[in-house]
């Protein structure tokens, strides 16, 4: 999907930056993903052996706006782990406010600035 200049990110590269971040955080866990290319999004799971710890969505400029996103995180907030959805830096504001009254189920919001990561448009 296309920023407002017409810029597609490369979200396989800002999951490949947040996986690199988890690595350093905890070398133990054990990291899957995958792209969801026709909407320019990916989820990262985390585990601990056969214990699953966590899923990040991570979102394109315009993935987060998807109709179905907010349930998809809230079923996910259901399954008693953690829950990150990672957004670029203009749209935090907008998904922190929709998703604030979930945070009690471990439902975060993260931006990439937040987190270090720079969105790179994608070669081609």
């Amino acid at each position: 999907m296309k920023d407002e200049l017409g810029v597609l990110i490369d979200i396989e590269d800002v999951i490949l930056q947040r996986i690199e971040q988890i690595e350093e955080d905890d070398p133990d866990l054990v990291i899957g993903y995958e792209i969801i290319g026709d909407e320019n999004r990916g989820i990262i799971i985390t585990a601990l052996e056969d214990l699953l710890i966590s899923v990040e969505f991570v979102e394109s400029d315009l993935s987060w706006r998807r109709e179905l996103a907010e349930q998809e995180y809230i079923d996910a907030g259901d399954e008693d782990i953690l829950v990150a959805v990672i957004v670029p830096t203009e749209a935090y504001l907008e998904v922190y406010s929709r998703l604030r009254k979930h945070a009690e189920k471990g439902l975060m919001v993260l931006s990439y600035e937040s987190l270090g990561i720079l969105s790179t448009p994608l070669a081609g």
